[in-house]
């Protein structure tokens, strides 16, 4: 806890930008989710053909990419702006995930449950019962 509320006062004193009201649902990019989140949007198009078959979506995680990240020694975390090139390299495939997420009941209903808008979709992992894992950006400015 001690570590917390420090973290929260370097941050502050640094004047870093936090957003202020973040939903519980979701989380920031972090170590473990660079790779996920880096194929997730290369892989848009292919897992777009995905998303029809999907029956039933029994959880969903859901990943900003637009959070500004504090550099960290020895940390690989691409800023919001390299997931932002990267998402409009692979807008083709981007478009068509989008579409179908939106176009399927069951995953159309899973993302407005969780408060996103297909458009905010980047890209997305999905697990073998269904399960969505989101990369979004919370904003049109992508």
């Amino acid at each position: 806890m001690k570590t917390l509320k420090a973290l929260a006062i370097a941050i502050a004193l640094l004047g870093i930008a936090v957003p202020a009201a973040i939903p519980p649902a979701q989380a920031q990019v972090t170590n473990i989710d660079v790779q996920w989140a880096t194929s997730s949007i290369q892989m848009a198009g292919k897992r777009a053909n995905q998303v029809p078959g999907i029956k039933k979506v029994p959880s969903v995680g859901v990943i900003r990419l637009d959070i500004p990240t504090v550099p960290m020694f020895r940390g690989d975390i691409p800023d919001w702006q390299e997931f932002k090139i990267m998402t409009q390299r692979n807008a083709a495939g981007v478009a068509k995930l989008q579409r179908n997420l939106a176009a399927n009941p069951v995953t159309a209903a899973a993302l407005a449950k969780n408060h996103v808008k297909p458009w905010q979709v980047a890209g997305v992992q999905i697990g073998s019962n269904g399960a969505l894992r989101l990369y979004i950006f919370s904003s049109r400015n992508w």
